[in-house]
């Protein structure tokens, strides 16, 4: 998934890197419901927004189970909202509460940019087990829990459950995080200042990160085209995908015929390893 938000501080800042506490008064909430969708900008009769017109105009989502939010503005219908992954989006006033006033972000440790983060090498079990609880779930996009999850949405569950670590929420800010580990087969994507910098001591790892473009058609131009993303485990790429309706696993190979790879970062240097 790579979906902009639309709103009037995340059209001039990184979606990622903005602290709006430092520039106006904010209060916490959590949604009044189990899952609440929040959007890519305030929509007219939300109530009656089909599934499809929910799909189009969701930006993510959020559960009770998530982290507080901040509210950055509010009226009446609508409300500006910040997750703790740094998206911004807008959601219905009717359907959140506001919460204490503590710092519920204080422990959260976001994935750096450029730098790698240092964990213990994790069991395989471990990272088994979590791949097998997403089998049989649909692809939604924005969606980010097992009634229905998108790419990105899984990348980010995955590296936080395995090295405790909180990515951006869409592919675009991820492919900013960790450092770059290897060129592609198509390096009119990565400048060649960047390319430079790839280290090549080991050219893949489990968990690295794999950056996607949909193959354009014929009428498509490149700047419209879907990002897509995934994870490497056991020499196959890991990741939800709509042509797939889910969770699925292939040789990057198999997935370059449909997808041009943008490029590979890596998140994690074990320890010992």
């Amino acid at each position: 998934m790579s979906r902009q938000p639309h709103s009037p501080i995340a059209s001039k800042m990184s979606s990622r890197q903005v602290d709006v506490s430092t520039r106006r008064k904010f209060f916490w909430g959590k949604p009044k419901r189990q899952l609440v969708d929040i959007f890519r900008k305030p929509i007219d009769n939300f109530e009656r927004l089909s599934e499809r017109a929910r799909t189009r105009n969701r930006q993510t989502q959020t559960t009770i189970d998530d982290p507080a939010f901040k509210i950055l503005e509010q009226d009446k219908k609508w409300s500006l909202v910040q997750l703790a992954d740094g998206t911004f989006g807008w959601l219905a006033s009717s359907e959140f509460k506001r919460v204490k006033d503590l710092n519920y972000w204080e422990k959260i440790k976001l994935a750096p940019r450029e730098k790698l983060v240092e964990i213990a090498l994790p069991r395989e079990q471990k990272i088994r087990k979590f791949l097998a609880e997403f089998e049989g779930v649909p692809y939604l996009w924005g969606g980010t829990t097992k009634a229905g999850m998108d790419c990105s949405a899984f990348v980010q569950k995955l590296i936080l459950k395995v090295g405790g670590i909180l990515l951006p929420r869409n592919s675009r800010e991820q492919k900013k995080c960790g450092q770059i580990v290897q060129s592609t087969t198509r390096p009119v994507y990565l400048p060649a200042d960047r390319q430079a910098r790839c280290p090549v001591d080991n050219p893949t790892c489990p968990l690295d990160i794999l950056f996607f473009v949909h193959l354009p058609t014929d009428r498509q131009a490149r700047s419209t085209r879907r990002h897509h993303v995934g994870v490497r485990f056991e020499n196959l790429v890991w990741h939800f995908c709509l042509d797939r309706k889910g969770l699925t696993s292939e040789p990057l190979e198999s997935i370059k015929k449909r997808y041009d790879h943008l490029e590979t970062r890596r998140i994690f240097k074990f320890k010992n390893a």
